[in-house]
């Protein structure tokens, strides 16, 4: 089965994306009794070579990153023939380029495989299509393609139920499969006092709300004068985003270790007493997960991810962000957060769950090849 990902999101996800997929390649092999499916990702880049490959998986980039559907199906679809595979499934890791470049492979290929989109994005969430004019085209342009697939993988429960409403989709024909995470591992011990310390963890740009977040250090810095912040992330809004929270906050209070791997990021959580998340739209929140399992509660704005997050975890772990609320009101949150606790088995059930996820993914793909047959 081949994944297909013009822009490269992949390749440019580094090590742990990459070992993500093998876990799924690895999966998929465990999942077949008989013929072997063998993982292969069509994928993009400044290097033409392969990028990973073993006896599950190989990951190569065939093109520059490119929005150009046809010409990246064109190039695919050649060197499939070439290396003579035989397709069985086609995975999509967006509505969008990834979608469309599938549906071109096929013209190409002059035949009918099945293809899966991976949804990642909070797309049915109106405060996602907002957040831009890129989001709006997206969202028209998935009122199409999501029609068109095989099979709908969604990350959470909340969002499978949005999108199966706005894009009128039979929701049998959506899997909720979360996204594994990589170096999830229980605490062994967590502080019952926890630091006076706001995190901010995550790509820092401006589509992720991230001046919400210098507007709750502002609200609370009117009130209070103990506490930090710990910033673990890099972006185009870096620098701006950086000065901003320098006009409000000593440099003695601010820790900023730009972007760190995932194996890097588990020794942040000691110094973090709330996990701030200020993105407009959520699908699934993977940091906001790794926080809880290590004993950090969570201050979110509202989206499907946090929705999700709340039925499991419960509204003392995990409390919506309203910027609306007083400075007082704010503060007074801030504190029942920092007394709270993210009980034991939650975090133990967040781990047992996770370890699944990569067998779930794989089985949906087989269910879609020998609905084929």
């Amino acid at each position: 089965m081949v994944i297909l990902d013009p822009r490269g999101i992949i390749t440019k996800g580094g090590k742990d994306v990459i070992l993500r997929h093998a876990t799924y390649a690895q999966s998929l092999s465990k999942n077949v009794s008989s013929d072997r499916l063998y993982l292969v990702i069509f994928s993009s880049g400044r290097d033409r070579n392969s990028v990973y490959s073993d006896n599950n998986l190989s990951i190569e980039r065939i093109s520059k990153s490119t929005f150009n559907s046809i010409i990246f199906a064109k190039k695919a679809a050649s060197l499939a023939k070439s290396k003579n595979l035989n397709v069985k499934l086609l995975v999509a890791g967006d509505p969008w380029e990834s979608f469309w470049s599938a549906y071109f492979f096929n013209m190409f290929c002059s035949k009918k495989v099945p293809i899966q989109i991976q949804l990642h994005g909070d797309i049915a969430n109106p405060a996602w299509k907002s957040i831009n004019l890129q989001n709006k085209i997206r969202f028209n342009l998935a009122k199409f393609s999501m029609n068109k697939a095989n099979g709908i993988r969604a990350v959470s429960n909340s969002q499978a139920l949005k999108v199966a409403k706005i894009f009128k989709i039979k929701r049998a024909q959506i899997s909720v499969i979360p996204v594994p995470i990589n170096h999830l591992r229980l605490t062994s011990s967590v502080s019952s006092k926890k630091p006076k310390t706001l995190g901010l963890i995550g790509r820092i740009h401006n589509d992720r709300g991230i001046y919400n977040f210098i507007k709750l250090v502002k609200s609370l810095s009117i009130v209070r004068a103990d506490f930090n912040v710990v910033i673990a992330g890099s972006g185009p809004d870096e620098s701006r985003f950086l000065e901003e929270i320098k006009d409000l906050l000593p440099k003695s209070k601010i820790r900023f270790l730009g972007h760190l791997p995932e194996k890097e990021l588990k020794k942040v959580w000691r110094e973090v007493g709330v996990l701030v998340s200020t993105a407009p739209a959520e699908s699934y929140g993977r940091v906001m997960r790794e926080a809880l399992v290590a004993g950090v509660p969570v201050w979110a704005t509202k989206s499907s991810g946090v929705e999700d997050l709340i039925s499991k975890a419960g509204k003392d772990a995990v409390k919506i962000l309203d910027l609306e609320k007083s400075n007082y009101e704010l503060s007074k949150e801030y504190d029942q957060l920092l007394k709270s606790k993210v009980s034991q088995s939650i975090r133990k059930q967040f781990i047992k769950d996770n370890s699944t996820y990569a067998h779930l993914l794989a089985k949906s793909w087989v269910n879609l090849i020998n609905k084929q047959k």
